[in-house]
């Protein structure tokens, strides 16, 4: 049975007031309900740009977006509400957005914080909780959203080597549940074990594409090739 097609970006074009170069040049892409995509590239090549052109924090120059639903998106910095505990974060939105009973919202929002390992966690506040802690509520709470997509941008690039497998574990776990997720990472390792397709980018521009094992195991631009090399020296 067909996938249903969620996300289509034709002509994708961002560019910022002052700067020649283009953010995003010309982008093409589509993704179906339940697919995983890996973004990989080097800083600067326009991979958190395109999430959010996705999710409407950025307006694109010119193209087309059609997106069936909401996006959830989970950022390089947490961006949890200071003032509120773990459980008041994860129902905010839900009860006074979508205007969910509070009841029903903190039922949720238990079942989120079980799935992330966090149910210990609920009347915390974020500052008595590590920043692997506090990306994993960041990511319960872009769950109980209930998004079409969920858009990870460097999920674990502020976090200290040691913690950052708690988070890919949770995102090992929504993959594994066909959570439809676009994810820009400098994970390689989680990249080729998790995506259906894997994208690289440079300079605003989607350079290659395909599987993880034609990616990293194939690469055909002399500049996916060099980006690889560069990544394992590193």
């Amino acid at each position: 049975m067909e996938r249903e097609t969620v996300l289509e970006m034709k002509n994708i074009v961002k560019e910022y007031e002052g700067s020649e170069a283009r953010a995003v040049d010309n982008v093409n892409f589509s993704m179906k309900k339940g697919e995983i995509v890996a973004i990989i590239g080097p800083s600067g090549s326009g991979k958190s740009t395109l999430l959010r052109c996705i999710n409407g924090l950025n307006k694109v120059t010119s193209g087309e977006i059609k997106l069936k639903g909401d996006t959830g998106m989970v950022f390089q910095h947490f961006n949890l509400f200071p003032h509120m505990t773990c459980m008041e974060n994860i129902t905010y939105a839900p009860v006074k957005v979508k205007k969910k009973d509070r009841k029903a919202a903190e039922e949720k929002a238990m079942e989120l914080l079980d799935l992330v390992g966090l149910a210990n966690k609920k009347d915390m506040y974020p500052a008595q909780i590590s920043g692997g802690q506090k990306q994993r509520i960041a990511i319960a709470r872009a769950l109980a959203m209930e998004p079409e997509i969920m858009l990870f941008d460097e999920a674990t690039s502020a976090l200290d080597p040691e913690i950052t497998g708690e988070v890919l574990n949770v995102m090992k776990k929504l993959a594994r549940a066909h959570t439809t997720m676009i994810v820009v990472t400098h994970e390689m390792g989680f990249a080729r074990e998790v995506a259906d397709r894997v994208l690289f980018m440079d300079h605003g521009v989607i350079v290659e594409e395909g599987t993880p094992e034609e990616i990293f195991d194939n690469p055909k631009s002399e500049r996916l090739k060099a980006f690889l090399g560069a990544m394992l020296r590193a």
